[in-house]
């Protein structure tokens, strides 16, 4: 985590807004002024792109429901590099909710302070910088420019942000780096605290300092302090949910249900769907007989019906607009999406409730703590025979049923409904989220190699495939197939373009592809002594080497499954078939299943991930793993006939 909250460069800007703008005021009075560090010499040798935080001071109250946060820092620039991002300074709010204040800007020069308040004049710009995700969020960005700021020089500034609740449930909550993936001399975070209101507290590390200060006025300042962080090296193969750096987390409760219960109003309502969707709800009552059968065509009509762009301005950020609205409008979010889908369930007799996730960090919410602030993203959980069934109607080019179709995996998810809420583990295996089968069949002659492939995709390699084949051309697809293996076999032709069959019923997606190897070819550049039978992509996932000891799990990538055949026949030499092998640990299971008759062998490699990710101390033991499958994964063979 980058130090760039208030010092991240701007480069690209839309026209200004004249209707909003950064205030510029003093400091409120209830901050806590500490003074600037200096930093030692071993801290000073870890310093990047000529930037030296020498501190970062966040601190937090509430004034009746609003919260007040005061952010401060204090940064030397040490090098020119440092001048393009500090000198520009942005700050992000959101003006639904929030009032933002620049309280600080000051240089201090050797022993001159320099206060650029009175001098300054920010510009306020819509940046909308996940347009292209079809977001639009309508945060605005204060941007100040620093006037002459040189190298040796300290900069410092600070902001107040006042920000309205949105949702009225476990929002006196939040979290805080305390470190970065940058040196800091001096992180601090004060949070002031009512002492009759239950304050519960996520792990921190011992590192971190902490201590409490009795105000005198019914609050308590809690005080969290990490001194000369230099960031650790950083490690390869992390699952992106982990943390590794202190992260405060705070909440006025460790129960869900305060928030959920903030959403079931609207998210539990009966709304009226348009007249022209209750013939198509009629319609799928009248031609699937099962509930699983019309649950998924109710699922395949919001998400092929209304394309996806979110207006998430203010509370529409958590709260969906009404059927009709998003229907009217042939557009809508997780959250629109999500709404119309329970509701036209409700219609069909069958039982389910929005949920909130996270799509990045959906496998971490367990170690959250009671916040609206953690999730990202919303989903359906449907009840069929008894059991939870989780869909995801903003996916596009799905197909399948119950049986067949991709079971999201998010992680953990939380429910919108009445009654007490839990955090619920989405369970997925190999065979429902992603399942690819690949078979090469090598035929050899006088002429040449013949060479055909067929891609059997399943669950979301089906949906991914369909996808691609969607919205690429057949041309660019066939260029592409033909760079993969022409890189393992430079002179490969291809002889027919690929072709695709989609059996969306069964959410299966077959791609036939076919080339010609001649033999010129196989005997230029050494090619007939170094052929090469290998699978894709059964070890991608995985860092050449890790440094021990290691801090953070490793990632695994399950669970998935892949298998991949390889066939050849007539080969100008006889074959001695690879020793079979087989890797069973708590991570993955590999099967390298081998046969050789003569100038024909078929080579079979199975792969199943089968968790997200193992535990530090495991990483050495399934590094070992790993290697002796990357030695089971790639054979060459001399061709040349004895």
């Amino acid at each position: 985590m980058r130090l760039f909250s208030l010092v991240l460069a701007l480069c690209l800007f839309a026209p200004p807004l004249a209707a909003q703008t950064l205030a510029i005021a003093e400091d409120p009075a209830w901050a806590d002024i500490e003074p600037i560090p200096e930093g030692d010499a071993s801290l000073r040798a870890e310093v990047e792109e000529g930037q030296f935080f020498l501190l970062s001071d966040h601190q937090i109250r509430w004034d009746g429901e609003v919260k007040q946060s005061w952010n401060r820092i204090a940064t030397e620039v040490t090098d020119r590099a440092g001048l393009e991002e500090l000198a520009t300074i942005q700050v992000d709010f959101d003006p639904a909710r929030d009032v933002a204040s620049l309280t600080r800007l000051r240089i201090h020069r050797g022993g001159q302070v320099i206060d650029l308040k009175p001098t300054i004049s920010p510009q306020v710009y819509r940046r909308e910088t996940r347009l292209e995700e079809g977001i639009i969020d309508g945060t605005l960005t204060a941007v100040v420019q620093v006037p002459d700021l040189r190298v040796g020089d300290v900069l410092e500034q600070a902001t107040l942000l006042e920000s309205r609740p949105l949702v009225g449930g476990s929002e006196r909550s939040g979290s805080v780096w305390l470190e970065w993936s940058t040196p800091v001399v001096l992180s601090r975070t004060l949070l002031t605290w009512p002492k009759d209101l239950a304050l519960e507290l996520g792990p921190m590390p011992d590192r971190v300092g902490y201590s409490t200060t009795d105000m005198g006025d019914g609050t308590i300042r809690h005080e969290w302090r990490r001194q000369n962080h230099i960031p650790p090296l950083e490690e390869e193969g992390v699952p992106n949910e982990v943390i590794g750096d202190a992260l405060l987390r705070f909440s006025d409760s460790r129960d869900w249900t305060h928030l959920t219960q903030a959403l079931v109003p609207h998210y539990t309502r009966d709304y009226p769907l348009p007249p022209d969707w209750e013939p198509k709800v009629d319609a799928i009552a009248r031609d699937h007989a099962t509930p699983a059968d019309r649950a998924y065509a109710a699922l395949r009509l919001v998400q092929d019906e209304l394309r996806y762009v979110s207006l998430s301005v203010g509370a529409g950020g958590y709260f969906a607009r009404t059927p009709a609205e998003a229907i009217a409008a042939g557009f809508g979010d997780c959250k629109d999406k999500s709404l119309l889908l329970r509701v036209i369930l409700s219609r069909l007799g069958i039982e389910a409730a929005v949920a909130l996730t996270d799509l990045d960090a959906g496998y971490s919410l367990p170690d959250e703590l009671p916040t609206p602030y953690v999730f990202n993203h919303m989903i359906l959980r449907a009840t069929l025979g008894g059991k939870p069934v989780w869909m995801d109607p903003t996916g596009s080019h799905e197909a399948g049923g119950q049986d067949t179709a991709t079971t999201p995996d998010y992680g953990y998810a939380l429910a919108v409904t009445d009654g007490p809420a839990a955090l619920e583990r989405m369970a997925v295996t190999p065979d429902v989220t992603w399942v690819v089968e690949v078979r090469e069949d090598y035929v050899f002659s006088l002429f040449g190699v013949v060479l055909k492939v067929e891609t059997r995709h399943r669950r979301g390699s089906a949906d991914s495939a369909r996808a691609r084949w969607a919205t690429t051309p057949v041309s660019q697809i066939g260029r592409d197939f033909l760079g993969y293996y022409e890189d393992r076999y430079p002179g490969l032709q291809m002889a027919d373009p690929p072709r695709m069959v989609d059996d969306r019923e069964a959410n299966l997606v077959t791609v036939s592809e076919s080339y010609f190897l001649p033999s010129l070819a196989l005997n230029r550049n050494g090619l007939g002594q170094d052929f090469v039978f290998a699978p894709e992509g059964m070890a991608d996932a995985f860092p050449d080497r890790i440094v021990q000891p290691r801090r953070l799990p490793l990632y695994i990538g399950g669970p998935w499954r892949a298998t991949h055949e390889v066939r050849v026949q007539n080969a100008p030499i006889e074959f001695i078939a690879p020793d079979p092998v087989t890797i069973s640990n708590q991570a993955f299971d590999f099967d390298l299943a081998t046969k050789a008759d003569g100038s024909d062998m078929v080579l079979r490699w199975s792969y199943t991930p089968k968790m997200r990710s193992v535990p530090p101390e495991q990483a050495a033991a399934i590094m070992a793993d790993i290697q002796a499958l990357r030695d089971a994964i790639w054979f060459s063979w001399d061709l040349t006939p004895e």
